[in-house]
Protein backbone atom coordinates (compact mmCIF):
# COMPACT_ATOMS: atom_id res chain seq x y z
CA UNK A 1 0.00 0.00 0.00
CA UNK A 2 1.29 3.44 -0.98
CA UNK A 3 2.02 5.66 2.05
CA UNK A 4 2.56 9.37 1.54
CA UNK A 5 5.49 11.03 3.34
CA UNK A 6 4.63 13.02 6.50
CA UNK A 7 5.58 16.30 4.80
CA UNK A 8 2.96 15.73 2.10
CA UNK A 9 0.33 14.84 4.69
CA UNK A 10 1.15 18.03 6.58
CA UNK A 11 0.77 20.07 3.38
CA UNK A 12 -2.63 18.47 2.76
CA UNK A 13 -3.81 19.46 6.23
CA UNK A 14 -2.38 22.95 5.80
CA UNK A 15 -4.28 23.45 2.54
CA UNK A 16 -7.51 22.16 4.11
CA UNK A 17 -6.94 24.59 6.96
CA UNK A 18 -6.57 27.52 4.57
CA UNK A 19 -9.83 26.43 2.92
CA UNK A 20 -11.57 26.24 6.34
CA UNK A 21 -12.67 22.69 5.49
CA UNK A 22 -13.53 21.42 8.98
CA UNK A 23 -15.22 18.22 7.80
CA UNK A 24 -12.23 17.10 5.74
CA UNK A 25 -9.80 17.91 8.56
CA UNK A 26 -11.93 15.92 10.99
CA UNK A 27 -11.84 12.94 8.62
CA UNK A 28 -8.05 13.31 8.37
CA UNK A 29 -7.80 13.24 12.16
CA UNK A 30 -9.65 9.90 12.15
CA UNK A 31 -7.60 8.48 9.27
CA UNK A 32 -4.64 7.35 11.35
CA UNK A 33 -1.65 8.26 13.47
CA UNK A 34 0.27 9.80 10.59
CA UNK A 35 -2.27 12.59 10.12
CA UNK A 36 -3.96 13.01 13.47
CA UNK A 37 -1.61 15.57 15.02
CA UNK A 38 -1.37 17.76 11.92
CA UNK A 39 -5.13 17.60 11.33
CA UNK A 40 -5.93 18.49 14.95
CA UNK A 41 -3.43 21.32 14.92
CA UNK A 42 -5.18 22.91 11.95
CA UNK A 43 -8.67 22.17 13.29
CA UNK A 44 -7.96 24.12 16.46
CA UNK A 45 -5.89 26.77 14.72
CA UNK A 46 -8.96 27.77 12.68
CA UNK A 47 -11.56 26.90 15.34
CA UNK A 48 -12.78 30.50 15.64
CA UNK A 49 -14.06 30.33 12.05
CA UNK A 50 -16.32 27.36 12.73
CA UNK A 51 -20.06 27.94 12.29
CA UNK A 52 -20.68 25.74 15.31
CA UNK A 53 -19.20 28.25 17.78
CA UNK A 54 -21.82 30.81 16.91
CA UNK A 55 -24.48 31.71 19.44
CA UNK A 56 -26.91 32.41 16.60
CA UNK A 57 -27.06 28.69 15.84
CA UNK A 58 -27.54 27.42 12.30
CA UNK A 59 -29.36 29.05 9.44
CA UNK A 60 -32.25 26.61 9.43
CA UNK A 61 -35.20 26.76 11.79
CA UNK A 62 -34.02 24.41 14.51
CA UNK A 63 -36.16 22.06 16.50
CA UNK A 64 -34.99 21.48 20.07
CA UNK A 65 -33.00 18.40 19.08
CA UNK A 66 -31.03 20.29 16.44
CA UNK A 67 -30.44 23.18 18.82
CA UNK A 68 -29.23 20.69 21.41
CA UNK A 69 -26.76 19.21 18.93
CA UNK A 70 -25.44 22.63 17.98
CA UNK A 71 -24.85 23.80 21.55
CA UNK A 72 -23.36 20.44 22.55
CA UNK A 73 -20.78 20.63 19.74
CA UNK A 74 -20.07 24.23 20.64
CA UNK A 75 -19.58 23.29 24.30
CA UNK A 76 -17.46 20.26 23.40
CA UNK A 77 -15.03 22.41 21.44
CA UNK A 78 -14.54 24.79 24.36
CA UNK A 79 -14.38 21.93 26.86
CA UNK A 80 -11.51 20.26 24.99
CA UNK A 81 -9.58 23.53 24.81
CA UNK A 82 -10.02 24.20 28.53
CA UNK A 83 -9.34 20.60 29.60
CA UNK A 84 -6.12 20.58 27.61
CA UNK A 85 -4.90 23.53 29.71
CA UNK A 86 -5.05 21.29 32.79
CA UNK A 87 -3.36 18.36 30.98
CA UNK A 88 -6.57 16.33 30.88
CA UNK A 89 -6.60 15.52 27.13
CA UNK A 90 -4.59 13.33 24.78
CA UNK A 91 -3.38 16.33 22.79
CA UNK A 92 -2.59 19.89 23.94
CA UNK A 93 -5.36 21.56 21.94
CA UNK A 94 -4.95 24.98 23.56
CA UNK A 95 -1.41 25.14 22.16
CA UNK A 96 -2.83 25.09 18.65
CA UNK A 97 -5.35 27.94 18.91
CA UNK A 98 -4.51 31.32 17.42
CA UNK A 99 -7.49 33.15 18.89
CA UNK A 100 -8.53 33.11 22.55
CA UNK A 101 -11.99 34.65 22.17
CA UNK A 102 -13.58 34.69 25.61
CA UNK A 103 -16.52 36.65 24.17
CA UNK A 104 -17.54 33.49 22.39
CA UNK A 105 -17.23 31.42 25.56
CA UNK A 106 -19.35 34.02 27.36
CA UNK A 107 -22.00 33.70 24.62
CA UNK A 108 -22.00 29.94 25.11
CA UNK A 109 -22.35 30.12 28.90
CA UNK A 110 -25.11 32.72 28.60
CA UNK A 111 -27.08 30.75 26.00
CA UNK A 112 -30.27 29.26 27.53
CA UNK A 113 -29.68 26.10 25.52
CA UNK A 114 -26.33 25.60 27.25
CA UNK A 115 -28.03 25.18 30.63
CA UNK A 116 -30.62 22.84 29.13
CA UNK A 117 -28.40 20.62 27.01
CA UNK A 118 -24.71 20.96 27.87
CA UNK A 119 -24.04 22.36 31.33
CA UNK A 120 -23.87 19.06 33.23
CA UNK A 121 -21.50 17.54 30.68
CA UNK A 122 -19.37 20.69 30.53
CA UNK A 123 -18.44 20.97 34.21
CA UNK A 124 -18.03 17.33 35.25
CA UNK A 125 -14.82 15.80 36.62
CA UNK A 126 -11.77 18.09 36.59
CA UNK A 127 -13.76 20.81 34.85
CA UNK A 128 -15.67 21.41 38.07
CA UNK A 129 -12.89 23.75 39.22
CA UNK A 130 -14.14 26.26 36.63
CA UNK A 131 -17.76 26.17 37.80
CA UNK A 132 -18.68 29.36 39.66
CA UNK A 133 -22.11 30.70 40.51
CA UNK A 134 -23.11 34.21 41.39
CA UNK A 135 -23.99 32.87 44.85
CA UNK A 136 -20.94 31.49 46.63
CA UNK A 137 -21.32 27.71 46.39
CA UNK A 138 -18.82 25.06 45.44
CA UNK A 139 -20.02 22.33 43.08
CA UNK A 140 -18.02 19.23 42.27
CA UNK A 141 -20.47 16.57 41.08
CA UNK A 142 -22.98 16.14 38.31
CA UNK A 143 -25.69 15.52 40.90
CA UNK A 144 -24.98 18.78 42.67
CA UNK A 145 -25.06 20.68 39.39
CA UNK A 146 -28.50 19.31 38.64
CA UNK A 147 -29.81 20.28 42.07
CA UNK A 148 -28.79 23.95 41.85
CA UNK A 149 -29.28 24.48 38.12
CA UNK A 150 -31.55 27.40 38.94
CA UNK A 151 -28.56 29.47 40.10
CA UNK A 152 -26.94 31.88 37.65
CA UNK A 153 -23.41 31.26 36.48
CA UNK A 154 -20.77 33.80 37.42
CA UNK A 155 -19.61 34.14 33.84
CA UNK A 156 -17.00 36.82 34.52
CA UNK A 157 -15.33 34.65 37.16
CA UNK A 158 -15.43 31.58 34.91
CA UNK A 159 -13.84 33.52 32.06
CA UNK A 160 -11.05 34.72 34.35
CA UNK A 161 -10.31 31.18 35.49
CA UNK A 162 -10.29 29.91 31.90
CA UNK A 163 -8.08 32.75 30.66
CA UNK A 164 -5.66 32.24 33.54
CA UNK A 165 -5.48 28.48 32.97
CA UNK A 166 -5.02 28.64 29.20
CA UNK A 167 -2.43 31.44 29.15
CA UNK A 168 -0.45 29.89 32.02
CA UNK A 169 -0.31 26.50 30.32
CA UNK A 170 0.69 28.01 26.97
CA UNK A 171 3.43 30.08 28.58
CA UNK A 172 4.88 27.21 30.61
CA UNK A 173 4.99 24.79 27.69
CA UNK A 174 6.43 27.40 25.32
CA UNK A 175 9.11 28.36 27.85
CA UNK A 176 10.03 24.77 28.64
CA UNK A 177 10.24 23.64 25.02
CA UNK A 178 11.44 26.98 23.65
CA UNK A 179 8.52 26.88 21.24
CA UNK A 180 6.53 29.74 19.73
CA UNK A 181 3.26 30.77 21.36
CA UNK A 182 0.45 30.40 18.80
CA UNK A 183 -2.15 32.79 20.27
CA UNK A 184 -2.30 36.03 18.28
CA UNK A 185 -5.73 37.41 19.25
CA UNK A 186 -7.17 37.98 22.73
CA UNK A 187 -10.79 39.05 23.22
CA UNK A 188 -13.20 39.42 26.12
CA UNK A 189 -14.42 41.35 29.13
CA UNK A 190 -11.06 41.33 30.91
CA UNK A 191 -10.05 43.13 34.12
CA UNK A 192 -6.95 45.32 34.19
CA UNK A 193 -4.82 43.03 36.38
CA UNK A 194 -5.73 39.94 34.35
CA UNK A 195 -4.92 41.75 31.10
CA UNK A 196 -1.43 42.58 32.36
CA UNK A 197 -0.74 38.96 33.37
CA UNK A 198 -2.13 37.39 30.22
CA UNK A 199 -0.40 39.70 27.76
CA UNK A 200 2.92 39.04 29.50
CA UNK A 201 2.52 35.36 28.59
CA UNK A 202 1.50 35.79 24.93
CA UNK A 203 4.62 36.91 23.11
CA UNK A 204 3.03 36.59 19.64
CA UNK A 205 -0.01 38.68 20.52
CA UNK A 206 -1.10 40.89 17.61
CA UNK A 207 -4.63 41.96 18.48
CA UNK A 208 -6.70 42.74 21.60
CA UNK A 209 -10.47 43.27 21.68
CA UNK A 210 -11.93 44.43 25.00
CA UNK A 211 -15.37 45.23 26.32
CA UNK A 212 -14.18 48.08 28.55
CA UNK A 213 -11.36 50.28 27.31
CA UNK A 214 -10.99 51.71 30.82
CA UNK A 215 -8.81 48.73 31.78
CA UNK A 216 -6.03 49.97 29.50
CA UNK A 217 -3.23 51.70 31.36
CA UNK A 218 0.46 52.48 31.20
CA UNK A 219 1.51 49.25 32.91
CA UNK A 220 -0.31 47.15 30.30
CA UNK A 221 1.36 49.16 27.54
CA UNK A 222 4.80 48.53 29.08
CA UNK A 223 4.18 44.78 29.08
CA UNK A 224 3.07 44.89 25.44
CA UNK A 225 5.94 47.16 24.38
CA UNK A 226 8.55 44.93 26.04
CA UNK A 227 7.14 41.51 25.16
CA UNK A 228 4.57 41.62 22.35
CA UNK A 229 6.59 42.91 19.42
CA UNK A 230 3.93 42.07 16.83
CA UNK A 231 1.05 43.83 18.61
CA UNK A 232 -0.62 46.38 16.31
CA UNK A 233 -4.41 46.13 16.65
CA UNK A 234 -6.72 47.37 19.45
CA UNK A 235 -10.51 47.45 19.68
CA UNK A 236 -12.79 48.20 22.60
CA UNK A 237 -16.58 48.41 22.81
CA UNK A 238 -16.98 51.15 25.39
CA UNK A 239 -15.34 52.95 28.30
CA UNK A 240 -17.23 52.55 31.56
CA UNK A 241 -15.06 55.24 33.13
CA UNK A 242 -15.98 58.52 31.36
CA UNK A 243 -12.76 60.21 32.54
CA UNK A 244 -10.30 57.77 31.01
CA UNK A 245 -8.94 60.02 28.24
CA UNK A 246 -5.62 60.61 30.01
CA UNK A 247 -5.11 56.90 30.80
CA UNK A 248 -5.75 56.00 27.16
CA UNK A 249 -3.25 58.64 26.10
CA UNK A 250 -0.61 57.17 28.44
CA UNK A 251 -1.31 53.71 27.02
CA UNK A 252 -0.76 54.82 23.42
CA UNK A 253 2.33 56.88 24.25
CA UNK A 254 3.94 53.99 26.15
CA UNK A 255 3.61 51.57 23.26
CA UNK A 256 6.58 51.44 20.93
CA UNK A 257 6.44 54.44 18.56
CA UNK A 258 4.71 53.79 15.24
CA UNK A 259 3.69 50.26 16.20
CA UNK A 260 -0.10 50.63 16.22
CA UNK A 261 -1.73 49.79 12.89
CA UNK A 262 -5.42 49.73 13.84
CA UNK A 263 -7.54 51.31 16.58
CA UNK A 264 -11.32 51.10 16.85
CA UNK A 265 -13.50 52.49 19.64
CA UNK A 266 -17.02 51.20 19.03
CA UNK A 267 -18.28 53.69 21.60
CA UNK A 268 -15.72 56.46 21.92
CA UNK A 269 -17.63 58.37 24.59
CA UNK A 270 -14.49 58.86 26.71
CA UNK A 271 -12.07 59.59 23.87
CA UNK A 272 -10.88 63.18 23.64
CA UNK A 273 -8.01 65.52 22.91
CA UNK A 274 -5.43 63.60 24.99
CA UNK A 275 -6.11 60.40 23.09
CA UNK A 276 -6.01 62.18 19.72
CA UNK A 277 -2.60 63.69 20.50
CA UNK A 278 -1.24 60.33 21.67
CA UNK A 279 -2.38 58.62 18.46
CA UNK A 280 0.01 60.91 16.60
CA UNK A 281 2.71 58.88 18.39
CA UNK A 282 1.76 56.26 15.75
CA UNK A 283 1.28 58.65 12.83
CA UNK A 284 3.39 56.63 10.39
CA UNK A 285 1.91 53.22 11.23
CA UNK A 286 -1.79 53.92 11.88
CA UNK A 287 -3.83 52.65 8.93
CA UNK A 288 -7.30 51.95 10.35
CA UNK A 289 -9.08 54.31 12.73
CA UNK A 290 -12.67 53.94 13.92
CA UNK A 291 -14.15 56.50 16.31
CA UNK A 292 -17.83 55.74 16.95
CA UNK A 293 -20.00 57.83 19.24
CA UNK A 294 -17.69 60.80 19.75
CA UNK A 295 -19.01 63.53 22.02
CA UNK A 296 -19.28 67.14 20.83
CA UNK A 297 -16.16 68.19 22.75
CA UNK A 298 -14.17 65.47 21.00
CA UNK A 299 -15.54 66.45 17.58
CA UNK A 300 -14.11 69.94 18.17
CA UNK A 301 -10.66 68.38 18.71
CA UNK A 302 -10.50 66.13 15.64
CA UNK A 303 -8.01 68.42 13.93
CA UNK A 304 -5.43 67.25 16.51
CA UNK A 305 -5.14 64.10 14.38
CA UNK A 306 -3.57 66.06 11.51
CA UNK A 307 -0.26 64.19 11.74
CA UNK A 308 -1.96 60.81 11.14
CA UNK A 309 -1.73 60.89 7.35
CA UNK A 310 -1.10 57.20 6.68
CA UNK A 311 -4.73 56.26 7.33
CA UNK A 312 -6.36 53.95 4.79
CA UNK A 313 -9.75 53.48 6.49
CA UNK A 314 -11.47 56.05 8.73
CA UNK A 315 -14.82 56.13 10.51
CA UNK A 316 -16.09 59.14 12.45
CA UNK A 317 -19.47 59.15 14.21
CA UNK A 318 -20.86 62.13 16.11
CA UNK A 319 -23.10 60.83 18.89
CA UNK A 320 -24.64 64.25 19.60
CA UNK A 321 -25.01 65.69 16.10
CA UNK A 322 -25.29 69.29 17.30
CA UNK A 323 -21.93 70.87 16.39
CA UNK A 324 -21.78 72.60 13.01
CA UNK A 325 -18.04 72.96 12.43
CA UNK A 326 -18.59 74.83 9.17
CA UNK A 327 -20.59 77.55 10.91
CA UNK A 328 -19.10 77.81 14.39
CA UNK A 329 -15.65 76.13 14.38
CA UNK A 330 -14.02 77.24 11.13
CA UNK A 331 -10.48 76.61 12.34
CA UNK A 332 -11.33 73.05 13.37
CA UNK A 333 -13.21 72.53 10.11
CA UNK A 334 -10.21 73.65 8.05
CA UNK A 335 -7.91 71.45 10.13
CA UNK A 336 -10.05 68.38 9.48
CA UNK A 337 -10.20 69.13 5.75
CA UNK A 338 -6.42 69.58 5.64
CA UNK A 339 -5.94 66.32 7.53
CA UNK A 340 -8.23 64.23 5.30
CA UNK A 341 -6.92 65.72 2.06
CA UNK A 342 -3.41 64.93 3.27
CA UNK A 343 -4.25 61.22 3.69
CA UNK A 344 -3.20 60.21 0.18
CA UNK A 345 -3.71 56.52 0.89
CA UNK A 346 -7.27 57.00 2.18
CA UNK A 347 -9.53 54.41 0.54
CA UNK A 348 -12.48 54.05 2.93
CA UNK A 349 -14.30 56.91 4.64
CA UNK A 350 -17.39 56.60 6.83
CA UNK A 351 -18.97 59.69 8.38
CA UNK A 352 -22.12 59.43 10.48
CA UNK A 353 -24.35 62.09 12.03
CA UNK A 354 -21.82 64.89 11.47
CA UNK A 355 -23.61 68.11 10.53
CA UNK A 356 -20.68 69.45 8.51
CA UNK A 357 -20.17 66.21 6.56
CA UNK A 358 -21.31 67.62 3.16
CA UNK A 359 -18.92 70.57 3.40
CA UNK A 360 -16.01 68.40 4.55
CA UNK A 361 -16.64 65.81 1.85
CA UNK A 362 -16.90 68.45 -0.86
CA UNK A 363 -13.27 69.35 -0.24
CA UNK A 364 -12.18 65.72 0.08
CA UNK A 365 -13.91 64.63 -3.14
CA UNK A 366 -12.37 67.52 -5.07
CA UNK A 367 -8.86 66.72 -3.82
CA UNK A 368 -6.46 65.54 -6.51
CA UNK A 369 -4.70 63.28 -4.02
CA UNK A 370 -7.61 61.28 -2.53
CA UNK A 371 -8.94 58.26 -4.43
CA UNK A 372 -11.72 56.70 -2.38
CA UNK A 373 -12.99 53.18 -3.00
CA UNK A 374 -15.60 53.12 -0.22
CA UNK A 375 -17.71 56.01 1.04
CA UNK A 376 -20.57 55.96 3.55
CA UNK A 377 -22.35 59.13 4.62
CA UNK A 378 -25.06 58.58 7.22
CA UNK A 379 -27.60 61.22 8.29
CA UNK A 380 -27.10 64.37 6.28
CA UNK A 381 -29.66 66.57 4.45
CA UNK A 382 -30.31 65.86 0.77
CA UNK A 383 -31.41 69.48 0.38
CA UNK A 384 -28.60 72.07 0.20
CA UNK A 385 -25.94 69.42 -0.45
CA UNK A 386 -25.47 70.38 -4.10
CA UNK A 387 -21.74 71.09 -3.76
CA UNK A 388 -21.07 67.70 -2.18
CA UNK A 389 -23.14 65.80 -4.74
CA UNK A 390 -21.47 67.63 -7.61
CA UNK A 391 -18.01 66.90 -6.17
CA UNK A 392 -18.95 63.24 -5.64
CA UNK A 393 -18.73 62.63 -9.39
CA UNK A 394 -14.98 63.35 -9.20
CA UNK A 395 -14.38 60.23 -7.11
CA UNK A 396 -14.51 57.92 -10.12
CA UNK A 397 -12.60 55.19 -8.24
CA UNK A 398 -15.55 54.51 -5.89
CA UNK A 399 -16.73 50.89 -5.75
CA UNK A 400 -18.90 51.01 -2.59
CA UNK A 401 -21.25 53.92 -1.91
CA UNK A 402 -23.84 54.36 0.82
CA UNK A 403 -25.75 57.64 1.10
CA UNK A 404 -28.29 57.76 3.90
CA UNK A 405 -29.70 61.28 3.65
CA UNK A 406 -32.89 62.82 4.97
CA UNK A 407 -34.87 63.56 1.82
CA UNK A 408 -37.51 65.83 3.35
CA UNK A 409 -38.04 68.91 1.18
CA UNK A 410 -35.99 67.56 -1.73
CA UNK A 411 -36.99 68.82 -5.17
CA UNK A 412 -36.38 67.82 -8.77
CA UNK A 413 -33.06 69.68 -8.92
CA UNK A 414 -31.74 67.85 -5.84
CA UNK A 415 -32.69 64.48 -7.29
CA UNK A 416 -31.43 65.16 -10.82
CA UNK A 417 -28.04 66.36 -9.58
CA UNK A 418 -27.53 63.34 -7.34
CA UNK A 419 -28.62 60.91 -10.06
CA UNK A 420 -26.26 62.55 -12.54
CA UNK A 421 -23.30 62.43 -10.15
CA UNK A 422 -23.78 58.80 -9.13
CA UNK A 423 -24.21 57.71 -12.75
CA UNK A 424 -20.65 58.95 -13.41
CA UNK A 425 -19.26 56.47 -10.86
CA UNK A 426 -18.99 53.64 -13.36
CA UNK A 427 -16.83 51.41 -11.12
CA UNK A 428 -19.56 51.09 -8.48
CA UNK A 429 -20.25 47.54 -7.31
CA UNK A 430 -22.35 48.27 -4.22
CA UNK A 431 -24.85 51.13 -4.01
CA UNK A 432 -27.21 51.82 -1.11
CA UNK A 433 -29.38 54.96 -1.28
CA UNK A 434 -32.34 53.68 0.74
CA UNK A 435 -33.65 56.76 2.56
CA UNK A 436 -31.95 59.16 0.15
CA UNK A 437 -34.19 57.93 -2.67
CA UNK A 438 -37.57 58.41 -0.94
CA UNK A 439 -38.72 60.73 -3.74
CA UNK A 440 -37.18 58.77 -6.62
CA UNK A 441 -39.56 57.41 -9.25
CA UNK A 442 -38.98 54.87 -12.02
CA UNK A 443 -37.32 57.27 -14.53
CA UNK A 444 -34.81 58.51 -11.92
CA UNK A 445 -33.79 54.97 -10.99
CA UNK A 446 -33.47 53.93 -14.63
CA UNK A 447 -31.21 56.92 -15.33
CA UNK A 448 -29.22 56.16 -12.20
CA UNK A 449 -28.23 52.62 -13.20
CA UNK A 450 -27.95 53.19 -16.95
CA UNK A 451 -24.14 53.46 -16.77
CA UNK A 452 -23.49 51.33 -13.68
CA UNK A 453 -22.98 48.00 -15.42
CA UNK A 454 -20.67 46.63 -12.69
CA UNK A 455 -23.25 46.80 -9.90
CA UNK A 456 -23.43 43.68 -7.73
CA UNK A 457 -25.58 45.00 -4.87
CA UNK A 458 -28.28 47.68 -5.21
CA UNK A 459 -30.65 49.01 -2.54
CA UNK A 460 -33.06 51.90 -3.09
CA UNK A 461 -36.40 53.38 -2.04
CA UNK A 462 -38.83 55.64 -3.87
CA UNK A 463 -42.45 55.71 -4.95
CA UNK A 464 -44.61 54.65 -7.90
CA UNK A 465 -42.02 52.21 -9.25
CA UNK A 466 -43.44 50.11 -12.08
CA UNK A 467 -42.54 47.35 -14.51
CA UNK A 468 -40.71 49.94 -16.61
CA UNK A 469 -37.81 49.34 -14.21
CA UNK A 470 -37.07 45.76 -15.22
CA UNK A 471 -35.37 46.36 -18.58
CA UNK A 472 -32.77 48.56 -16.86
CA UNK A 473 -32.21 45.95 -14.14
CA UNK A 474 -31.77 43.24 -16.76
CA UNK A 475 -28.80 45.20 -18.12
CA UNK A 476 -26.89 44.68 -14.86
CA UNK A 477 -25.17 41.35 -15.57
CA UNK A 478 -23.29 41.08 -12.25
CA UNK A 479 -26.15 41.96 -9.90
CA UNK A 480 -26.37 39.52 -6.97
CA UNK A 481 -28.60 41.47 -4.58
CA UNK A 482 -31.47 43.77 -5.58
CA UNK A 483 -33.41 45.23 -2.65
CA UNK A 484 -36.37 47.40 -3.70
CA UNK A 485 -37.95 49.30 -0.80
CA UNK A 486 -39.80 51.72 -3.05
CA UNK A 487 -43.60 51.64 -3.08
CA UNK A 488 -44.02 49.50 -6.18
CA UNK A 489 -46.79 48.29 -8.45
CA UNK A 490 -45.04 45.44 -10.22
CA UNK A 491 -47.02 42.81 -12.07
CA UNK A 492 -46.48 39.09 -11.88
CA UNK A 493 -45.64 39.06 -15.58
CA UNK A 494 -43.16 41.94 -15.20
CA UNK A 495 -41.16 40.26 -12.42
CA UNK A 496 -41.20 36.95 -14.26
CA UNK A 497 -39.91 38.59 -17.44
CA UNK A 498 -36.98 40.01 -15.46
CA UNK A 499 -36.21 36.61 -13.97
CA UNK A 500 -36.24 35.06 -17.45
CA UNK A 501 -33.81 37.74 -18.70
CA UNK A 502 -31.16 37.09 -16.03
CA UNK A 503 -27.63 36.07 -17.00
CA UNK A 504 -25.47 33.25 -15.69
CA UNK A 505 -23.40 35.97 -14.00
CA UNK A 506 -26.43 36.79 -11.81
CA UNK A 507 -25.94 33.46 -10.04
CA UNK A 508 -27.41 33.46 -6.52
CA UNK A 509 -29.42 36.68 -6.96
CA UNK A 510 -31.42 37.80 -3.92
CA UNK A 511 -34.43 39.72 -5.27
CA UNK A 512 -36.37 41.59 -2.56
CA UNK A 513 -39.57 43.51 -3.26
CA UNK A 514 -40.30 44.98 0.15
CA UNK A 515 -43.10 47.55 -0.36
CA UNK A 516 -45.49 46.36 -3.05
CA UNK A 517 -48.67 48.44 -3.22
CA UNK A 518 -51.67 46.67 -1.64
CA UNK A 519 -53.63 47.75 -4.71
CA UNK A 520 -51.36 45.55 -6.86
CA UNK A 521 -51.05 42.34 -4.84
CA UNK A 522 -49.28 39.28 -6.16
CA UNK A 523 -50.90 36.05 -5.08
CA UNK A 524 -49.16 33.34 -3.09
CA UNK A 525 -49.33 31.07 -6.13
CA UNK A 526 -47.69 33.68 -8.35
CA UNK A 527 -45.00 34.31 -5.74
CA UNK A 528 -44.31 30.58 -5.67
CA UNK A 529 -43.90 30.51 -9.46
CA UNK A 530 -41.46 33.44 -9.30
CA UNK A 531 -39.45 31.70 -6.56
CA UNK A 532 -39.28 28.47 -8.52
CA UNK A 533 -38.27 30.24 -11.72
CA UNK A 534 -35.60 32.34 -9.96
CA UNK A 535 -34.18 29.27 -8.24
CA UNK A 536 -34.14 27.31 -11.50
CA UNK A 537 -32.55 30.09 -13.56
CA UNK A 538 -29.81 31.39 -11.25
CA UNK A 539 -30.27 29.57 -7.91
CA UNK A 540 -31.77 32.81 -6.61
CA UNK A 541 -34.12 33.74 -3.75
CA UNK A 542 -37.25 35.91 -3.91
CA UNK A 543 -38.58 37.94 -0.96
CA UNK A 544 -41.91 39.74 -1.20
CA UNK A 545 -43.78 42.04 1.22
CA UNK A 546 -46.82 44.26 0.80
CA UNK A 547 -46.49 47.90 1.83
CA UNK A 548 -48.18 48.82 5.11
CA UNK A 549 -48.83 52.29 6.43
CA UNK A 550 -46.65 52.97 9.51
CA UNK A 551 -49.72 53.41 11.75
CA UNK A 552 -51.95 50.87 10.05
CA UNK A 553 -52.16 48.66 13.16
CA UNK A 554 -53.04 51.46 15.59
CA UNK A 555 -56.63 51.63 16.80
CA UNK A 556 -57.88 55.21 17.10
CA UNK A 557 -61.45 54.22 17.96
CA UNK A 558 -61.24 55.52 21.52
Amino acid sequence: MLVLPPDILNLICEELGHQKDFQALFCCALAGKLMVRSALRWLYRIHSHSKIINSEGSDIENCNLTQAQVVQKWALLWRTIIRSSISDTAYPYCLYIRSLDLRNLADLLDDPSFRDYAMQMFFIDKMSRFLKFQKSQEVTTECAIAKISHLRLDIIKILELVGESVTTFIYKVATKSRATVAVEDLSGDIRADALIKWTSRLSKLKSITLWDGSVLNQETAKVIANGCFEFDDLTFYTCLNPKVDQELALFFRTLRPNSLRSFTALRANAVGSETFCSLCHHASSLRYLGLNGLKSDAIKKLSLLQDCKSIVSLKIEDSDGIIDLWESEKEVFEGIVKWLCGCRGLRELIIENLISAPEILTAVCLSNFVRLQRLQVIWYPLVNSHHFHRALAKQSSLEFLTLNATSEGAGRDDIDLLVSSISHLTKLKHLNILSTSDYFSTPAIVRLVSRLSKLEDLTFGGYDVTDDLWDAMANLPYLRALSIHAISSFSFEGILSYVDALHDTNEGLLLSVMSQSPDKPISEGEQSIIRQSLAANVCGIFDFTLYREPDSDIDFSD
